[in-house]
């Protein structure tokens, strides 16, 4: 009755528990929340949520090409970044043809190419979880359609560098996409982080993904956005549905990007506390990924560290869904005072009862 190749779609594996504990460190949230402008216009958008918004998102998409020194008809938007996926990978694969991501990342794409009914090819990483830019090139078939994968990834933290993207570009095929995942490509450091749009003009089938579910603390209204050359954007809107992001994502999402005092603020305490932990991580015996530039950190500690937390009431992410062993745990940066109380939990647990 349906398609055979549905029942072997893998199931997606939510960081979220069904009820509200005290502290929740395994989606990769935000948990200071959207700016106040955002709620202020979410309040406003209340009264007129019985309308449709413009089909078109004009006023978004200049919003979003100003900040990324692009044109309006070089963004794409979806329900998500999720949904991004599934629109290109419907517009270019069939059941014959392939793609080529990394071992043990972000499960989406498995599941996406699955439900078309493509072969996923997963590139084994490098040393110390690293991206190993030969082993995509090396993984690549004549069948593979589209490459994609994260940097930051999901869920180690590690990036790739310029040189890498551009050898894996300047290696392919003109009609193979590749997609760069930049989920959370604001978190990091200025120093290490090169300007991947520039690609864009000199490779029509680059594209770059990103989020409003990260940093701007947009992940319940579901918004991300591409950016690519105008060939793909005409394609892209013939097959998205019409009024793909609500009346809220939508403007709230503009509200977001501009209130740039509110976002740099959250971002510093962030990244702060980021390295802090990787400090007293360190101090408690856990191992933790160095070079890991996400809103997380990816650790490897003893087994059932996450059931022993969720009594608590925290909650982490065990990563033995994505592939690893069921002692390697993503651990997102919570708030200042959320972050202190993971800290005393884990002293407890881990018999360190110095505070």
């Amino acid at each position: 009755m349906f398609k055979e190749n549905l029942y072997k779609v893998p199931e997606y594996i939510s960081g979220t528990k069904e009820k509200n504990y005290i502290i929740r460190l395994s989606s990769n949230e935000n948990n200071y929340g959207p700016s106040p402008k955002v709620i202020k216009k979410i309040k406003e958008l209340s009264k007129v949520s019985f309308k449709y918004p413009n089909s078109s998102y004009s006023s978004l998409k200049e919003v979003i090409a100003k900040e990324n020194n692009v044109l309006p008809s070089n963004v794409i938007l979806g329900n998500g970044s999720d949904e991004i996926f599934l629109n290109l990978f419907l517009i270019y694969l069939t059941p014959k043809d392939s793609i080529v991501t990394i071992e043990k990342t972000f499960t989406y794409y498995k599941i996406v190419a699955s439900i078309v009914g493509a072969e996923v090819i997963e590139a084994k990483r490098g040393e110390n979880f690293s991206i190993s830019c030969n082993n995509i090139l090396n993984s690549i078939k004549k069948s593979t359609k589209i490459i994609i994968f994260p940097s930051p990834d999901n869920p180690t933290g590690s990036i790739i560098n310029r040189n890498c993207i551009e050898n894996i570009l300047k290696n392919i095929k003109e009609n193979t996409l590749f997609i760069l995942d930049e989920a959370y490509f604001q978190f990091v450091p200025k120093e290490k982080y090169w300007q991947s749009i520039e690609l864009i003009e000199n490779y029509p089938n680059f594209i770059i993904t990103r989020t409003f579910s990260k940093l701007y603390g947009l992940a319940g209204l579901r918004i991300g956005y591409g950016i690519c050359q105008e060939e793909i954007t005409k394609l892209y809107e013939k097959i998205r549905m019409p009024f793909n992001l609500s009346l809220i994502s939508s403007e709230c999402s503009k509200e977001a990007m501009l209130d740039k005092e509110y976002y740099n603020g959250v971002l510093s305490k962030i990244t702060k506390d980021r390295e802090k932990l990787k400090n007293e991580f360190k101090k408690l015996n856990l191992k933790v990924l160095e070079e890991s530039f996400g809103n997380f950190l990816f650790i490897k500690g003893p087994k059932n560290l996450d059931k022993k937390l969720l009594d608590f009431g925290i909650v982490i992410r065990n990563l033995a869904s994505f592939g690893y062993p069921d002692n390697y745990y993503r651990i997102t940066l919570g708030t200042e005072k959320e972050n202190i109380k993971l800290l005393k939990t884990l002293k407890k647990i881990l018999g360190n009862k110095n505070d």
